[in-house]
Formats: structure tokens, sequence, C-alpha cells
């Protein structure tokens, strides 16, 4: 992938897992969120510097997502690529950050569960725009066996 390629897709992943943030979590859950905020979370009237992490968290995770991706895609049927791989970036992210919380504060279950089952439609959504604009071609398929440095 080239460097302007990797960009452009990290840009449109980035993109796409801010604006369902700021709908998901900003919007379809923010009244379930109030009775926490002061305790559990940070008022977002006055957000302070810290407020400036959550584009850079979001970002992290687009550029790992693509960089990633792009070394396991094969030519073919991209959207179950696509959508495979967003669901185990899920399992590896999502899941264990909410159990953790879940088990060490004091997290409504039911919270719990529409964040993950919302994070879930953010990361698939995430995942079929990169599967999208990375389709590998024969030419272009990765062989992660060399790629990694082990050889065949």
């Amino acid at each position: 992938m080239t460097t302007r390629r990797y960009i452009a897709v990290c840009a449109a992943a980035f993109l796409v897992s801010q604006v369902l943030a700021v709908a998901f979590f900003g919007f379809v859950m923010g009244s379930e969120y109030e009775p926490f905020r002061g305790t559990l979370l940070r008022s977002m009237e006055t957000p302070g510097w810290r407020a400036l992490l959550l584009p850079v968290g979001h970002l992290a995770f687009a550029s790992g997502f693509v960089w990633i991706y792009a070394r396991l895609a094969r030519p073919g049927a991209w959207v179950w690529q696509g959508l495979r791989f967003g669901l185990i970036a899920w399992l590896m992210s999502q899941v264990p950050q909410w159990l953790l919380w879940y088990s060490e504060q004091p997290w409504p279950g039911d919270l719990i569960a529409k964040q993950l089952a919302l994070q879930l439609v953010t990361v698939l959504a995430v995942s079929l725009v990169v599967a999208a604009m990375y389709r590998p071609t024969p030419a272009r398929a990765p062989d992660v066996w060399r790629s990694s440095g082990a050889s065949a």
C-alpha cells in the first residue's frame, strides 16, 4: 500500500469512527451517560484538554486497523474479509475494555450491553469502509509470511 493510499484509507476510517462516536455516544447514549457525569465520566460542557484525546484515540485505532488489515487482506470477497476482521478487532479491543470496566466500576449491565452493541456496529462500519477502499488485487496481495520475516 502506498503512503498516499494508506493516509486516505486511515482518514476515511477515522471519519467514520468519529461520526459514529458522536452519533451513538453523544446522542443515542447521551442520556444514559448523564448520571455518571462528574463521577465516572467527565463533564463535556467544559471538556478541557483531555477531550482532545478522543480523536487521538480514534486516529490511533484507525491507523493500526488499516495497517493490519492491509497485511492480511486477500483478493476476493472483501465484504466478508472486512466483516471478519472487524469482528476480530471488536473482540480484541472493545469487549475486553468494557468487560474489565464493568468488573471494576459500577456501570449498569444494560449500559455495557448497549455500549458493546454500538461499538460492534461502529467497528463493522469502519471495517467495511477499510475493506472497500483497500481491495487487494492478486498483484497487490501481501505475502504475510514474507513481510513478517519468516520464511516459507
